[in-house]
């Protein structure tokens, strides 16, 4: 006999306590890749989607391998989630996702640029959203290559162009504290 409760994958909040960033175990993240990837298309929606992440396969076959996420309001499914990998300069975080709504984004930046103030973790972003934020720009040339060590085209304002993985050439800087 088949119990109903294992064909139904438990809501987040039945397993995480809530208003709390869990880091996610690579099980954990396959089991709620439907919830995450709905988290990265409503986040990027704007912006025209997430050239990576389209649908849950991409979250589950992902070389992704640091995941957090939280639940911040009434129901029981996670509302914001941010997703990295480890490399050599440390965790270099790679995606945001939230559920829309003004507290999973402010709980949602306000992790990003706690962990951007980390030493191990960074990220490459547009100019603008880095800005906003208030993250500071990691401008020399020298550690920008060896932390991103790829083909790249620097700029005279800090910023770079390069090519991103199966993307298109996009501007970004570099934030955050790598280890280098």
């Amino acid at each position: 006999m088949i119990k109903l409760k294992s064909l139904l994958p438990e809501a987040f909040a039945d397993e995480f306590a809530k208003n709390q960033w869990i880091q996610l175990t690579k099980d954990t993240v396959k089991t709620y890749a439907d919830e995450i990837i709905d988290l990265i298309i409503g986040a990027y929606t704007a912006k025209g989607g997430n050239f990576e992440f389209k649908k849950a396969d991409d979250i589950k076959q992902s070389d992704l391998d640091f995941w957090v996420a939280n639940d911040v309001d009434t129901d029981p499914e996670m509302d914001a989630v941010l997703g990295g990998k480890k490399t050599p300069a440390g965790t270099k975080m790679t995606v945001f996702g939230q559920d829309g709504s003004s507290v999973a984004k402010k709980v949602g930046i306000v992790r990003m640029i706690k962990l951007m103030k980390t030493r191990g973790f960074y990220a490459e972003l547009d100019m603008d959203l880095a800005t906003k934020l208030g993250l500071e720009i990691i401008k020399d040339e020298a550690e920008i290559r060896k932390v991103i060590n790829k083909d790249l085209k620097m700029n005279p304002d800090g910023s770079y162009d390069r090519q991103l993985t199966s993307g298109p050439v996009k501007t970004k800087v570099l934030v955050g504290i790598p280890k280098v």
